[in-house]
């Protein structure tokens, strides 16, 4: 987890999958992850929420720049609108980065240049969110992380989830049979402000890939002006 911009947060878990079909899952059926081919490329809607119940609509596109013989890649993240929102004084955009994921799609590392400014690298410790794949209908996991980014203190993070159920989702990419996930991520600020972050998120159940995610946001202390709520991330298109 990390923040976009001023106060845009994203997961960003790769998101590209196969079509599935039918419903349910046989008990201790176990799901894998399966890394993408190298160069393949997914479009998704990101449509935030901010507290005057303003809705922002952008588009983020994820393209795959390698596949390492450890199963680790490597995914190039922007938005091919280029396009800045800003409401209630919040400015909104897909920051564009280059993100490192391991063989079971968390996150390891990831890089990017504010605009006019020089590249800033970003370690998660031992990985970011997600569980570790195979998964199982009714698995928990938690996950304790920390993020270094350039000569900045690590930031602490704790996730605590369950595979709930398979459920058959249908989005604009396509009908997927999907593995539903819950999870809780909390951390606090270096301005020293508790954040909580409540996701709900589809995984194809043949890839382990994202094809539908609802983010919910929660401060101890609310930022000035506008911010976000909620984020609702869903996969348009895949090539």
């Amino acid at each position: 987890m990390r923040m976009m911009n001023i106060v845009v947060a994203v997961v960003l878990a790769w998101a590209l999958g196969a079509c599935g079909g039918g419903s349910g899952s046989a008990s201790g059926t176990s799901y894998p992850f399966v890394a993408p081919a190298l160069n393949a490329t997914e479009l998704s809607s990101v449509t935030y929420v901010d507290n005057a119940s303003n809705s922002i609509g952008l588009t983020e596109q994820e393209t795959v720049t390698a596949v390492n013989a450890d199963g680790s890649f490597v995914v190039h993240i922007d938005n091919p609108n280029n396009n800045t929102l800003v409401v209630n004084g919040t400015t909104y955009s897909v920051l564009t980065e280059d993100e490192t994921f391991n063989d079971t799609g968390q996150a390891l590392s990831y890089s990017y240049t504010p605009a006019g400014g020089t590249q800033i690298d970003c370690v998660d410790a031992p990985h970011g969110v997600g569980p570790d794949f195979p998964v199982t209908v009714g698995q928990a996991w938690v996950d304790d992380f920390t993020v270094s980014c350039g000569g900045n203190a690590p930031i602490a993070y704790s996730q605590t989830g369950t595979v709930v159920d398979v459920e058959s989702v249908s989005v604009p990419a396509g009908a997927f049979t999907a593995l539903k996930l819950q999870s809780t991520l909390t951390w606090t600020t270096a301005a020293g402000v508790l954040r909580t972050e409540t996701l709900t998120t589809w995984r194809d159940t043949t890839t382990g890939h994202v094809v539908k995610e609802i983010q919910d946001f929660s401060y101890s202390v609310p930022p000035a002006g506008g911010y976000p709520v909620s984020r609702t991330t869903v996969l348009l298109s895949q090539s």
